[in-house]
């Protein structure tokens, strides 16, 4: 039971990662490899303020697009 849970935070946090690197290629306009990062890891409280933070930087650029 343990080990399947470790299994199941270890998905979410590669899934949270992802996701970081994708808000963040839209906020800097630029591209990342998936290769050179595949293997790294983030603690998933980083993971999760980051997610934060980025979401509202994001939500942020795109509502003063829409409302000069």
């Amino acid at each position: 039971m343990t080990l399947e849970i470790k299994n199941i935070w270890n998905t979410v946090n590669k899934v949270l990662t992802i996701i970081n690197l994708f808000l963040f290629m839209v906020l800097t306009a630029q591209g990342f490899d998936y290769k050179e990062v595949k293997g790294k890891t983030i603690p998933i409280y980083f993971n999760v303020l980051l997610l934060l933070f980025l979401g509202l930087a994001v939500y942020a650029g795109i509502y003063k697009l829409l409302n000069p």
